[in-house]
């Protein structure tokens, strides 16, 4: 019963940064952007000629999410590492990819991004 009672302690104090500070509530996690970006990989690697309805979504939630500079550079470093990993990525077409979903993300997808701006 004590246990009840610390997790409930906790999970309001958790509450209550996201309400006093949201920018504690907007972390920025490689997970999720390559979460994310996941549903991408066959259009970013030319097999799709068209990012599909998941993707786009996907991008629209990074989009979201990256709001303040610091959440930009954490988003950018994941995108960087995100598109590294694919050996056969097409360039134009990562790069193209918010555009294409219909958001200004600000953050080229590419593995040479250079997230200190």
């Amino acid at each position: 019963m004590v246990m009840r009672g610390v997790a409930c302690v906790l999970l309001l104090v958790a509450l209550a940064y996201a309400v006093i500070d949201p920018s504690r509530a907007q972390t920025i996690s490689c997970s999720n952007v390559d979460s994310a970006i996941a549903p991408c990989a066959q259009y970013i690697t030319g097999q799709a000629a068209a990012p599909s309805a998941s993707c786009c979504n996907g991008v629209r939630s990074i989009h979201s999410a990256a709001k303040t500079t610091q959440a930009r550079r954490a988003t950018c470093s994941c995108l960087r590492a995100t598109a590294a990993r694919y050996s056969n990525l097409k360039d134009q077409a990562a790069q193209g990819l918010p555009g294409r979903c219909g958001v200004s993300v600000g953050i080229p997808i590419s593995r040479n991004t250079d997230c200190s701006k």
